[in-house]
This record gives structure tokens, C-alpha cells and sequence, in this order.
């Protein structure tokens, strides 16, 4: 069976779900120590011998998802942004991975356009010798994209292999009896995985062609956006999350480093996008005059990784 997903963590954690308690436990695990805080050596300690037992304990428990790590393949280039109305991977994504290149110096745009070129290849070949397909999707806005255009490029090809889709539930409870929102398969740990599996349902011709036409619409309109709003995806103009956006910067202090703004905004609102686009309107708020630029971040460290200043009496119109 070939596995498809659409972004570089939900890629990883699949291909360890696979496998995830067969043979030896990982012999350590990573603590995070929140900014600001100072642990002593022996708290370290304390808390890595938590961390490990926790890890033995899921480990020991775990059911794994099956399959072999090589049939996994990744297709990772944001149709939701940008001009789509050249659905190839080529020149056309390039360019607009190219435009948001310069939030992320480090986002290896060449290699992520090459792998999944090479993972769309490799996928509608072996569909069309009739292997089956699992699409793994979610609401967030890249997924939705990304099943949408998969779909519609393996009937352009006429595979004959099956097709199954496992959608990601935007909400579900836990055996804590709490209540767990996800924005994308990226967020969800490899022990987990398994469990999605009741959701799998096949696409048969009908869904196979509405999703196909959709997206040919979408290409038509071809907006700056795609959002999943009301329960669909949507073309959007880039302004769609602005007012998110400003309200939090708005709350900053007169000084404010972009990147707790940045990440404030991901973690309240879950609107589907990353660091780079909310990254890229702010950029577009200091061209206006909203705000000014204090301090330069590290070389080949994020743009956001930066001071900013309100500009007093600036609105936008």
C-alpha cells in the first residue's frame, strides 16, 4: 500500500506510527524547558527519568499502524498559497516557495520541489499497476489542497488501483475525557495513528470527479488563498486573516519580538497557516508604516526572529 501525506512532520511521525512498539523502546526521550526557566542539573535528571518511563510505558502499549516505512511518500508544497493555475510541480510552485523564501532562509525549497516530484511520480505509477492508495488529509487548508490536487492528477492518469482516504477529525475526546483540536496530521504522535483507521473510507469515482472539477475550479480563480471555511475549501483574498492577525499585534507591547507575536496567533486562533504567511503579512504592515524594524535576527535564522516597534499614530485604511 502507498501512503500519501502533505507535510514534512506528518511524513515522519507516519513512518515511525508503522513500526511503533515492535522490538527495543528508544532509549531516551526530549524534555523542553519552557524560556526563561533554569532547571538544575539533577531537575534535568528527574524529569528525563519521567520522560523515559512515560516513552517505555506508550511504547510497551502501542498497537503499530503496519506497513513498511518506503511506501510512504510526501508531497509538501503549500498548494493553499499562491498562484495554482499551472498544477505541475515545476516552475510555476517554485516560484511561489521562492517569494516566502526569505521568512525561512533555511527552507530548502529545491529539495522539497524535487521529492515531490519524484512522490508524484512514483505514486500514480504504482496506482496505475492497480496498488492501492491511502491518502491521509485533514481541514487544514495545505491537506485539503493537497487531496484535492492528488485526486484530480490520478484521474487525469486514470489509475486503476483503489483508493482509500482517512480524514483527521478537527475534534475528538480523549481517555482523559478531554477535548483535543488538531490543525493537521503533523500534531498527531506515531503511537497514534492506528486508531484512525476506522476512518478510512474509499474514494470512488463520484468523489474522484468532484474533487477533480473542485479543484479545476480553484485553479480558475486562482486566488492568493485557499481556506477552509464553513465546512469547504475556499478561494480567499490575502487579507482574509488580517484582522487575527493585527488584533494580537495590537495587544503587543509598544516593543515586541515578532516571533512570540507569531506564535501567539498559531496557538490561539489554529486558522491552518504557518509562521511564513502570518510572517508575510506583518512584512506587508511595515511597507504601510504600521511598524518598524529594531533589531536584525541571526543570519539563517527566521526574519521573524526580530524586535518590531508600533509607529504611533499609523492605521491601516
Amino acid at each position: 500500500m502507498v501512503e500519501a501525506v502533505f507535510s514534512q512532520s506528518a511524513y515522519g511521525s507516519l513512518k515511525i506510527a508503522q513500526r511503533y512498539g515492535i522490538g527495543n523502546c528508544p532509549s531516551s526521550s526530549i524534555i523542553f524547558v519552557a524560556d526563561g526557566q533554569t532547571p538544575s542539573k539533577e531537575e534535568l535528571q528527574v524529569a528525563q527519568r519521567e520522560a523515559d518511563a512515560r516513552t517505555r510505558c506508550k511504547w510497551g502499549n502501542a498497537v503499530p499502524l503496519g506497513g513498511d516505512p518506503a511506501d510512504v511518500f510526501c508531497i509538501d508544497v503549500a498548494w493553499s498559497i499562491g498562484d495554482i493555475s499551472d498544477s505541475d510541480i515545476g516552475d510555476g510552485r517554485r516560484a511561489v516557495l521562492e517569494q516566502a523564501s526569505f521568512i525561512c532562509p533555511n527552507s530548502h525549497i529545491e529539495k522539497s520541489i524535487c521529492s515531490s516530484q519524484a512522490a508524484l511520480h512514483t505514486i500514480l505509477g504504482r496506482a496505475a499497476q492497480g496498488e492501492v492508495v491511502r491518502i491521509w488529509y485533514s481541514h487544514n487548508p495545505d491537506e485539503m489542497c493537497g487531496f484535492y490536487w492528488l485526486l484530480s492528477k490520478m484521474k487525469a492518469a486514470a489509475t486503476s488501483g483503489p483508493i482509500y482516504a482517512v480524514k483527521l477529525p478537527e475534534w475528538e475526546y480523549t481517555s482523559e475525557d478531554t477535548l483535543c483540536t488538531y490543525t493537521g496530521w503533523g500534531e498527531i504522535e506515531p503511537r497514534a495513528w492506528v486508531r484512525y483507521l476506522p476512518l478510512q473510507q474509499e474514494v470512488k469515482s463520484p468523489l474522484l470527479t468532484a474533487c477533480s472539477m473542485y479543484w479545476a475550479q480553484l485553479q480558475k480563480e486562482n486566488a492568493p488563498l485557499r481556506i477552509y471555511l464553513n465546512g469547504r475549501l475556499q478561494s480567499a483574498p490575502e487579507t482574509i486573516y488580517d484582522s487575527f492577525i493585527l488584533r494580537e499585534l495590537d495587544a503587543q507591547p509598544d516593543e515586541f519580538m515578532e516571533a512570540h507575536a507569531i506564535g501567539t496567533i498559531l496557538g490561539k486562533y489554529q486558522l491552518g497557516i504557518g509562521d511564513v504567511w502570518i510572517a508575510l503579512r506583518i512584512e506587508q504592515f511595515i511597507r504601510e508604516g504600521m511598524f518598524e524594524v529594531l533589531t536584525i535576527p541571526e543570519p539563517d535564522r527566521p526574519i521573524y526572529r526580530r524586535m518590531l516597534r508600533k509607529t504611533k499614530g499609523k492605521q491601516r485604511i
